[in-house]
């Protein structure tokens, strides 16, 4: 993991909480920084994972070993919705959903009650799993092509789900957006910026902090740049969910990565501990954030009226229960689970 990516992700883990508390202001931010976590993810896969060449066995355990990173902590997190539906009586649980819910099924359907069924956000771990299921077999195709080719291969992948967004109304095209066939594009783009990636850093050279320094704010501004657009136009909107934000996120991401080891005073600010630290819990902060909202609403609230503290309306308390949940879930459930399972796999490589 590069680590200023690792607080990138902790800082936008934030904000997409943020969001789903109404605070409309973070919008391209949250937006922004869901399509950086699947890009950022195929780039960091192949960082560590080349796959010139799959074999069976090999796959296995890839697939093993990155479906313990997600299984476990969705199937926490439903647990903790249902319960607390069965408990407070919050919603009429439809079993059926449920059940595509926990086999990360759910994100395929075009009907909004059901992809965004119960935790809203576990569409974005079914199409984070099918990217990870696809992969191998797509770094073994496309792998070897010179850069113009992937590029181009991105670009026709982009203007074709931008064609089928283009006629589209909100609902519709949220559908498209969580269907994971639609994420294809972000492996086809991590694996662009990773080639990219490959051919400067082999000629990247020492560079001085303040070099460094306008590296780093010259691609946020690019990033802002796209935003103020989005925000001071309408023509962009069908297509903000995904393609319009791959070429700020990946300015960013190649910028970091590429800085990593030399970094200026942006580095330098990710690089600071809390912010590492948060990184290290953002799975969990995205994942459990709505079940941390009724749980605020449902328990927390209620006991801090009952001593006087009318805390109901203060969602963003929620914040810091959150973190500690997350803090406490990644130690004692995610970190120690997913350990097991790397010594299962390894012990079988070994036999």
């Amino acid at each position: 993991m590069i680590r200023t990516i690792n607080s990138w992700r902790g800082l936008i883990a934030i904000t997409v909480v943020l969001f789903h508390l109404g605070e409309e202001w973070v919008y391209n931010y949250s937006v922004s920084g869901v399509v950086f976590f699947f890009v950022s993810s195929t780039f960091l896969l192949a960082l560590r994972h080349p796959f010139k060449q799959v074999t069976a066995r090999e796959y296995g355990r890839f697939v093993v070993s990155h479906a313990a990173r997600i299984y476990p902590l969705h199937w926490l997190a439903l647990a903790l919705l249902v319960l607390m539906a069965l408990v407070f009586h919050t919603a009429t649980l439809d079993w059926g959903r449920i059940a595509l819910s926990a086999l990360l099924l759910h994100e395929w359907s075009p009907v909004h009650e059901v992809h965004y069924y119960l935790n809203p956000v576990s569409w974005f771990l079914g199409a984070l799993l099918f990217c990870y299921l696809a992969y191998p077999f797509v770094a073994q195709w496309i792998g070897p092509w010179r850069l113009r080719y992937k590029v181009l291969l991105t670009v026709l992948y982009g203007l074709m789900l931008a064609a089928v967004l283009l006629p589209l109304n909100i609902p519709q095209r949220e559908a498209i957006f969580v269907n994971p066939l639609s994420h294809l594009l972000d492996v086809f783009s991590g694996l662009a910026l990773f080639h990219v990636y490959g051919i400067l850093k082999d000629r990247w050279p020492r560079i001085s902090y303040g070099k460094a320094t306008l590296i780093e704010v010259g691609a946020l501004l690019l990033l802002a740049a796209f935003m103020t657009v989005n925000i001071v136009t309408t023509w962009v909107r069908p297509w903000e969910d995904d393609v319009f934000w791959h070429i700020p996120v990946g300015a960013v991401l190649l910028a970091f990565a590429l800085l990593a080891g030399q970094e200026g005073a942006v580095g330098r600010v990710l690089l600071w501990r809390p912010l590492q630290w948060l990184g290290g819990i953002s799975f969990e902060v995205f994942v459990l954030h709505f079940w941390v909202f009724q749980l605020f609403n449902y328990v927390v609230s209620p006991i801090a009226g009952h001593f006087g503290l009318a805390v109901y309306s203060w969602l963003w308390l929620s914040i810091p229960l959150l973190i500690l949940i997350s803090w406490i879930v990644n130690r004692y459930f995610t970190r120690p689970l997913f350990a097991a399972i790397k010594r299962k796999v390894q012990h079988g490589q070994g036999g």
